[in-house]
């Protein structure tokens, strides 16, 4: 058997016997090595040191990859976090679409916008669950086909609808996305509701359109007039020179044909008259200058402008002059209490008796003139109807019957002045018709622009900041009048546009009253100027003019000027708009 040479698998390399020798070194090459190892056993070992190196290296780069994965792990899914929660907290409706465009997530927005619900929505395209009656077809296709090219749609506006069906407009934006492939695999859109900034922009066509409109109006009848007034020039010009000169030459029938020739021009001229008097009511241009009318005196007056007709007629009138003195504008008061009792005596039997009296209602706010007759009296079903213009009721045959306007005119003037007309009749015995006007004096006389009972003024005002342009003195004290019982209206008066320029860069009011012909230029270029400074842009603008054409109207709606209001100034208008603007109650700048 041979002998062992101590490189056998498991043989230890030092020598029987010698387990706690050191071994002996014996040089090889530059390296010395313990008795027993050959060099190849060294290699080995160096190999395997080597190795063992490389592979620590290995785990070390591994674990510090495995470490900046998880780090990006760690901060992908707090970017994800962040993300749905900027997409559950975002005002804007959010969808994602897969790459045949059917929704697979929606944020809650989208579900308070459309009133659909994720699981409701999962699986459908936008428009066939949002598309309705008054979604339009032809933007539907532009939005597919625009897709369909793989472009983005940027803030398209389109009217859609909501679960329970009704209408709402929004501005979509769709961004396509592709994958690795280079492919669209889905896409993310975006709905951004503009249904209140559409209704706004709806109401400032629809008012422009009606400010155009009223103009336009305004301008018709106006020339319509001119028209009409000059051949019923000559109609009632040549039956007076007729009745004038030929009154022994003519037949007595001719002049009396000459004088229904003459009543009839006469009755239109007045039915003119009152037609525009009506039509100037309804656009509110006229004047009202409301003060404290004696309505003794003004009853007196209006008995004796009636005494004629009243004696012609052989009808008695009975005044009551006790009557308080009301609030109100004295012409328009004369006209109505003229027109009632015109009425009243015309349509009153031969020997009938008239009362004009006046007392205080028992509330004690308001004052009240009665016109009472003893005529035929009116139907109660037609009562209604007596205020409409170009109503005429039979109710006295053989009696003249007007034209149907005198108290729809009447009424209206009523309502200008804060009053109203009620009638009250009874077949057979008479009627009654009432004004009812505010009490100049007393517990609860109402001014117009003064307080109520309660200390609350007729229009009520929030505190405003009021820049006013205008040259005209008489027109800028008219307007100091009408602020001042508003102690919380601050009231900026200047003369030329670069003084009313100054006034409001140095103010920022609230509302600018702006004069379209100034004398250093012209409200409109003071417009163009505001609303291109950022501070202004949305600034309320009113303009005040004399100028009705519609033309003129519509440029100065255009330029940006929020309202227009024709001279006369439209006082109780002028207030409702002011009464309706927000105040930012915040002080000037120094």
């Amino acid at each position: 058997m041979p002998e062992p040479t101590g490189n056998e698998p498991g043989a230890s390399p030092f020598p029987p016997g010698d387990l706690g020798t050191p071994p002996t070194w014996r040089p090889v090459g530059r390296r010395a090595l313990p008795a027993g190892i050959s060099p190849s056993m060294a290699d080995d070992a160096d190999r395997l040191l080597e190795e063992l190196h490389q592979r620590q290296e290995a785990f070390e780069q591994q674990g510090q990859v495995l470490r900046q994965v998880q780090a990006a792990l760690a901060r992908a899914q707090a970017t994800n976090q962040e993300l749905a929660l900027v997409a559950d907290r975002a005002t804007d409706a959010i969808l994602i679409c897969d790459a045949r465009r059917c929704i697979t997530w929606v944020n809650p927005a989208f579900t308070r916008l459309t009133g659909f619900t994720l699981t409701e929505s999962h699986g459908q395209q936008p428009e066939e669950l949002l598309s309705g009656p008054h979604t339009d077809t032809a933007t539907i296709t532009r939005i597919n086909q625009m897709l369909a090219q793989g472009a983005t749609v940027e803030r398209l506006e389109v009217c859609h609808h909501r679960k329970d069906g009704e209408p709402f407009w929004v501005s979509r934006s769709v961004q396509p996305l592709h994958g690795q492939d280079g492919q669209i695999n889905r896409y993310i859109e975006v709905l951004h509701d503009i249904s209140e900034h559409r209704r706004a922009e709806s109401e400032h066509n629809r008012r422009l359109e009606a400010e155009v409109a009223l103009a336009t109006k305004s301008e018709f009848l106006s020339r319509m007039s001119h028209s009409m007034r000059s051949p019923l020039n000559a109609i009632l010009g040549f039956t007076q020179l007729l009745d004038m000169h030929d009154t022994g030459h003519l037949p007595e029938a001719q002049r009396r044909q000459i004088g229904h020739i003459h009543t009839a021009g006469q009755q239109l001229l007045s039915l003119l008259d009152q037609a525009l008097e009506y039509a100037r009511l309804e656009e509110r241009p006229l004047g009202i200058r409301p003060q404290r009318v004696d309505m003794s005196m003004l009853l007196r007056e209006v008995r004796a402008a009636l005494d004629e007709d009243a004696l012609a007629q052989e009808i008695t009138v009975v005044v009551d002059s006790q009557c308080p003195p009301l609030w109100a504008d004295p012409q328009h008061t004369r006209s109505i209490l003229l027109n009632l009792m015109s009425n009243a005596i015309k349509f009153s039997p031969r020997g009938a008796t008239v009362w004009l009296q006046g007392r205080v209602a028992q509330d004690e706010r308001v004052g009240i003139v009665e016109v009472r007759d003893q005529g035929f009296g009116i139907e109660q079903h037609d009562l209604p109807r007596l205020f409409q213009p170009f109503t005429r009721l039979d109710t006295s045959p053989g009696k003249p019957v007007g034209n149907g306007l005198g108290l729809a005119v009447s009424q209206r003037l009523a309502e200008l002045m804060h009053g109203r007309i009620e009638v009250s009749s009874t077949l057979g015995k008479g009627s009654t018709f009432s004004l009812h006007l505010p009490l100049a004096e007393g517990p609860g006389a109402l001014r117009l622009g003064q307080l109520r009972s309660g200390g609350e003024p007729a229009v009520m005002l929030p505190p405003l900041r009021v820049v006013h342009i205008e040259d005209n003195a008489l027109n800028r004290s008219l307007v100091e009048a009408l602020f001042s019982p508003y102690p919380q209206v601050r009231l900026y008066s200047a003369e030329t546009a670069a003084e009313g320029m100054a006034s409001i860069e140095a103010t920022h009011p609230d509302v600018a009253l702006v004069d379209i012909n100034l004398p250093d230029g012209s409200g409109l270029d003071l417009c163009r100027r505001l609303r291109g400074q950022a501070a202004f842009k949305k600034l309320p603008l009113i303009a005040l003019s004399a100028d009705a054409l519609p033309e003129h109207i519509a440029r100065a709606l255009q330029t940006g000027f929020n309202h227009y209001l024709v001279k006369p100034l439209q006082i109780n208008r002028l207030l409702t708009i002011l009464s309706q603007l927000p105040s930012t109650q915040a002080a000037p700048p120094q």
